[in-house]
This record gives C-alpha cells, sequence and structure tokens, in this order.
C-alpha cells in the first residue's frame, strides 16, 4: 500500500489535489502554519482512525472531504471520509471504491458507503491481513482481539510530536491500549507468528483458562470428598444426641448413614401437645390447696381461742380455789352455831352478842358462791376439751388431705418441667433437622451422585489438560521465539549501522528494538542505556528514524502485511530552533557544521533508502529542510512557502466574512 494521492474538497465543491511518487522519496518542505503536518494527519484518518485529527483553522473552515488514492498490491483504493460535524470530534463513516485504473472522484460522487471497520477491514484484506487473532502477554488484562489495518498503520507513522520524544517510540503509543496494541501485534507483523499461529495461540490461552477452572472445580471436589465422612459422621452424632436418629447405631456406609439422615429430616418424632383436662386438674388442685389451708388456719385460731379459754379457766378456778381454802375457816365455828339461827352469840368464844354478827353468815354465802361457780366450771371443762379433740382430728384430716394435693400438684410441676424440656428439645432437633437438610441438599443429592460429580470434575480437569498438552505440541512457543529473535537481529543490524551512519550517541556497538518496551537500547560500556537516558533532541529524532527504516526494510523485504510506505514529519525540527530558520529551509541558518551535516546526513540516508528497495516502498517527509543539492530537490513535491500553502487562499477568502 502506498499513497498516489491526497485530495481535499472544498464545501463550495472545489477539488485540491496532491500527486505523490510512488516507491520514492517525496518531500513537502515549507515554512511555518502552511499545512505540512496535516498531511499526515489527513492519511491517518483515511486509513480508519474515528477521530479526525486535524486542528481547528482553514482545514475546518473550508474543507468538507477529505480523501486518499491508494496503491495496492493489485488494484487502486479511493478512500474519502467527510469531516465531522462542528463541535464534534469522530465519526465513523466513510466512502471506498476499488479499481484498476481508479482517479481521484468528483465531488458529485462522494458518498458514504461503509463505516470505518468495514474500511479498515476490506484495506487489511488487500495487503494481506487476514483473519488474525492477538493475544496478549500472560498476565496482561487486555482482552484478544482481532488484528487489523488500525494496527498496522501505526507503524507507518510520525508525527511531529511523536519523532522528537524519547519516552514514545510509535505513532499513537501514548493513547490508552496504544502501547499494549502494539506489544501484542508487533510479533505478528515481524513474521514470528503465523495467522494459524495466532489463532493457535488464542487457543491455547483459552485452553490454559478452561484446565485452570476445572482444575479449581477438581480442588473444590476432592476437598468436599475429603471431609464430607467427617461431617456426616458429626451430624450423625449431633441427631443421636438430640434424639432425631437412635443412640448407638452403626452404620456401614457412607449410603446408610446418608439414608438414616434423610430419614431423621423427613419424618420427626412425635411432639407433646399441652391437655386441656389437666390444665383444669391443676387449676382444681390449686384451689383446694388454697381452700385447705384457709381451714387448716381457721382451725388453728379455734384452737388457740379455745386454748387460752382454758388457761384463763385455770387461773380462774386457782383463784377460786384459794378463796374456797381461806373460807373453809368457817368450818372451824363451835357447833350449835348455825348460820341464820338469829342468836346473838360470837363465833370464837360463844357469848352473847347484843346484835346479831352477820359476818359469818355472808362468809357462808360467799363460800357456796364460789362453789357453785367451781362446779360450773368444772362442768365446761369437758365441752371445751372435745371441741379441741374434734378441731384437732379436723385439723389432721384436713393436713392429711393437703400433702396429698401438694403432692399431686408436685407431679403436675414435673410433668410440666417435662414437657417444656421436650419442646425444647423438640426446637433443638428442628433447627438440626434444618442444619442436616442444608448440609444433605449441598451433597447434590444421593452419595452416587456426588462421586459421580467427583468424577466428572477428575475427567474434566484431565480432558483440558489433554486439550492443552496437543495445543502445546502444536504450537512451538521456543520456535516463535527464535523467528522473534531472528527478526530482532536482523533489525538491530540495519539499526546499528544507520545509527553510526548518522553518528548517533552510544551508536559505536550494537543498537537494538525492544517490542515488549516499544523502546529502543543501547550497549555501552556503563551498560544497557534505554533512549530515556540518551540525551538531545537531535539523538531522539535520530533513533526514531533509524529505528522506523530498519523495521520497514524487514517489512517490505519479508513480505510483511504493513503499508509500504513512511509519513514522517518534522525531522529537523531540532536543528531549525527560529521561525526564520523555519521559514527559509536552507542549511546554511543551521549554527554548526556538524548539525548542517547531520540534516544532509539524514535526508542522504532517507534518499538511498528508498532507492534501494524502488519501487517497493515509499518515503513521504514534511519539513521545513530545503537542501540546495539537486538529487534533493528532485524529491521535493511541494514547497510551501511566498503564499503557497495546502489550503489555497481563494477557498480561505471565499469562506471569509
Amino acid at each position: 500500500m502506498q499513497l498516489r494521492s491526497l485530495i481535499l474538497y472544498s464545501k463550495s465543491g472545489k477539488v485540491r489535489e496532491l500527486e505523490f511518487r510512488l516507491g520514492e522519496l517525496n518531500i513537502i518542505t515549507g515554512s511555518s502554519r502552511t499545512g505540512k503536518s496535516i498531511v499526515l494527519d489527513i492519511v491517518d484518518f483515511c486509513l480508519g482512525r474515528d477521530d479526525a485529527p486535524v486542528s481547528v483553522g482553514p482545514i475546518t473552515k473550508t474543507v468538507q472531504w477529505v480523501a486518499v488514492l491508494l496503491q495496492l498490491p493489485d488494484t487502486r483504493a479511493f478512500v474519502a471520509r467527510r469531516l465531522p460535524a462542528k463541535g464534534k470530534k469522530s465519526i465513523s463513516t466513510a466512502m471506498l471504491e476499488f479499481g484498476s485504473a481508479l482517479q481521484p472522484l468528483p465531488y458529485e460522487r462522494l458518498a458514504n458507503n461503509c463505516d470505518s471497520d468495514e474500511l479498515r477491514q476490506q484495506l487489511g484484506l488487500r495487503i494481506g491481513l487476514g483473519d488474525v487473532r492477538s493475544e496478549p502477554r500472560p498476565g496482561s488484562l487486555q482482552a484478544p482481539f482481532a488484528v487489523h489495518l488500525g494496527h498496522a498503520a501505526p507503524l507507518s507513522l510520525q508525527n511531529q510530536d511523536e519523532i522528537t520524544t524519547r519516552s514514545i517510540l510509535f505513532h499513537r503509543q501514548g493513547e490508552r491500549d496504544g502501547g499494549a496494541r502494539l506489544t501484542s501485534t508487533l510479533p505478528y507483523f515481524l513474521g514470528a507468528v503465523g495467522e494459524d499461529q495466532a489463532q493457535q495461540q488464542h487457543d491455547l490461552t483459552t485452553a490454559r483458562r478452561l484446565l485452570r477452572r476445572r482444575q479449581q472445580d477438581l480442588k473444590i471436589a476432592e476437598t468436599a470428598d475429603g471431609d464430607i465422612d467427617a461431617r456426616l459422621h458429626l451430624l450423625l452424632a449431633q441427631a443421636q444426641t438430640a434424639g432425631l436418629i437412635p443412640a448407638g447405631e452403626v452404620f456401614d456406609s457412607r449410603h446408610e448413614l446418608l439414608d438414616a439422615l434423610r430419614e431423621a429430616v423427613r419424618f420427626p418424632p412425635a411432639t407433646v401437645t399441652e391437655d386441656a383436662s389437666q390444665a383444669e386438674t391443676n387449676a382444681g388442685l390449686h384451689a383446694r390447696r388454697t381452700e385447705l389451708r384457709a381451714q387448716l388456719a381457721e382451725i388453728s385460731e379455734q384452737r388457740q381461742f379455745l386454748a387460752r379459754q382454758e388457761a384463763e379457766e385455770d387461773s380462774y378456778t386457782q383463784m377460786v380455789q384459794r378463796g374456797i381454802s381461806r373460807l373453809r375457816a368457817v368450818d372451824l365455828l363451835p357447833p350449835g352455831t348455825e348460820p341464820h339461827s338469829g342468836a346473838s352469840a360470837c363465833p370464837l368464844c360463844g357469848s352473847h352478842l347484843p346484835q346479831p354478827d352477820r359476818a359469818v353468815e355472808d362468809m357462808h354465802q360467799t363460800l357456796n358462791d364460789l362453789q357453785h361457780q367451781l362446779t360450773s366450771v368444772r362442768t365446761v371443762r369437758p365441752r371445751r376439751e372435745q371441741t379441741l379433740r374434734d378441731l384437732a382430728d379436723l385439723a389432721d384430716i384436713a393436713r392429711e388431705e393437703l400433702r396429698g394435693v401438694e403432692g399431686a400438684l408436685t407431679s403436675l410441676a414435673e410433668l410440666e418441667a417435662g414437657r417444656t424440656r421436650f419442646l425444647a428439645q423438640a426446637e433443638e432437633q428442628a433447627f438440626l433437622r434444618g442444619r442436616i437438610d442444608a448440609h444433605l441438599s449441598q451433597l447434590q443429592g444421593t452419595g452416587d451422585t456426588y462421586e459421580g460429580s467427583l468424577l466428572q470434575a477428575r475427567a474434566a480437569a484431565a480432558f483440558a489438560q489433554a486439550q492443552v498438552d496437543d495445543l502445546e505440541a502444536e504450537l512451538d512457543t521456543d520456535a516463535m521465539q527464535d523467528r522473534l529473535d531472528h527478526a530482532l537481529n536482523y533489525i538491530s543490524t540495519d539499526m546499528t549501522a544507520y545509527a553510526q551512519e548518522l553518528k548517533l550517541e552510544h551508536s559505536k556497538r550494537s543498537i537494538r528494538l525492544d517490542v515488549r518496551k516499544l523502546t529502543v537500547l543501547a550497549d555501552s560500556d556503563e551498560g544497557i542505556i534505554p533512549l530515556l537516558r540518551i540525551g538531545s533532541g537531535e539523538n531522539w529524532v535520530g533513533y526514531h528514524l533509524v529505528t522506523h527504516l530498519a523495521l520497514h526494510r524487514y517489512f517490505t523485504l519479508h513480505q510483511r502485511p504493513v503499508p509500504r510506505m513512511l509519513l514522517l514529519d518534522q525531522v529537523t525540527q531540532p536543528f531549525y530552533p527560529s521561525e526564520v530558520a523555519k521559514d527559509s529551509g536552507s542549511p546554511d541558518v543551521i549554527r554548526s557544521d556538524a548539525d548542517r551535516n547531520t540534516v544532509r546526513g539524514m535526508f542522504e540516508l532517507m534518499y538511498r533508502f528508498t532507492n534501494d528497495l524502488e519501487p517497493h516502498f515509499q518515503l513521504i517527509v514534511s519539513d521545513h529542510a530545503n537542501l540546495p543539492d539537486q538529487w534533493y530537490q528532485d524529491c521535493v513535491r511541494y514547497n510551501w512557502r511566498n503564499g503557497d500553502a495546502l489550503i489555497p487562499q481563494d477557498w480561505i477568502d471565499e469562506h471569509t466574512p
């Protein structure tokens, strides 16, 4: 793939075409702000990039469509892209036409007929990019992807910001996933990995992922199988303790144990419910106990009352008996002196008294009263003693009945406590049954099914391992690495020769490309020096140039599916520091002879490079330099100075308010 022409279509329908020679060095020279750098951006856009990499300015104000006419191995391709509308940065539509004698189409025929994905696919097929998959390096988070023209195009472009930096080596390497995709695809573009090998590598990576999953499944199954018996016997012990399975029962196999546990889950033991008559009996006994206790309390009060009466009677009887004992002295009076006789005689001496003495009579009367009272008290005592005996008998009967009632209540309380314990045990059994059921459900049904799953896991792991072994046998990674090393050594030889010709720093020994880190490495007495540690912009530009020339020489000579062109922008910018120097482009404005020799040496290298590969490689350089050498002037296709530029002035005037 080489560039025959680049076409601009103005918003008014005017056409501006830039023609390029195939298989030669094409130079666009000019002063600053003439549109030299936009040429590379337009080619990048027309090769399928969605983002339109054109800066806001004359082109966005005047141009509506951009197009390229590409020379393919067996035909030509016309690609046109409409620039995004104002305020938008990307567009995915495109126009693609093929034809062996195709010429740039007129403005009236421009119309979208595909998208950017189809554009890259169709152009990629024309340069030999088949259905290729790229497999990222092991450990990468990047997903596998299909290789297309969008991965080859960055190898053919170097804009002015990229060619003078030491941190990146390739076009769009600094964008998100840009470096990772270049690292993944470079081995394929270098021929170390063929199309079938790329697919085999993808299949091998997929098979290894599957093998890791199968091995993990097998590990889980074996771990589960290793402790399943221990867990089942633990559940058995808990079930026997809880009464779900008879204690002491022994099972000879896992199947019998599983069946027993399932039976324990399926048929729980009978539960006990509270009897209503029992509750009624319990309430009646409590009421009777209360009545008996009240009755005993009442009997006790009556007995205490009778006891107090008896004590009071005893005290009264003793007092009456003392009185009677004192009054018994009246019985010592002389005979013939009787009470109530009417005689007035002294009771002691018997002499006649002038007045009758009634003391004896009163004493006799009192004695008789006391004797009557004592008789009354003694008459009541037997009845009270009988009452006390009757109360004692009633108390004994009540106490006996109370002991029976309390015994019955104690028995009922023990029954209730037993029922409560049974209910607690039933709750514990229900919890254990749920736990056993959950565990059995994890065993995937029967023991046979579980053991079958283990056998299936082992078979699946063995089959996955066999697939990996077969793919590894088919895909010789050592051979791929040997091919990659061979390609890099081939490229390193050219890089070293080109770097020594340009007299770049640290080029006395070997210069090589690191495809993993996407940088240049230089061997020196101090060790291996990466491009990041090599100083000066002149060296950075030089190493970019020699790397891409060496790569494309390899791509061309080995017929790799990469565009046969390289677009470079501002390769001499470190040597033209001022705007005056850039406008002139003459080597005479460069300060030192060494720098002038370096600039001339770079263009001489590019000139010889294209001549050596003619007509199979095209080099397009946009630069300030305008060397007076005849060979250089023969390569100049456009010199944009003194008012000439990519966008004609009449286009700008036409769209200027």
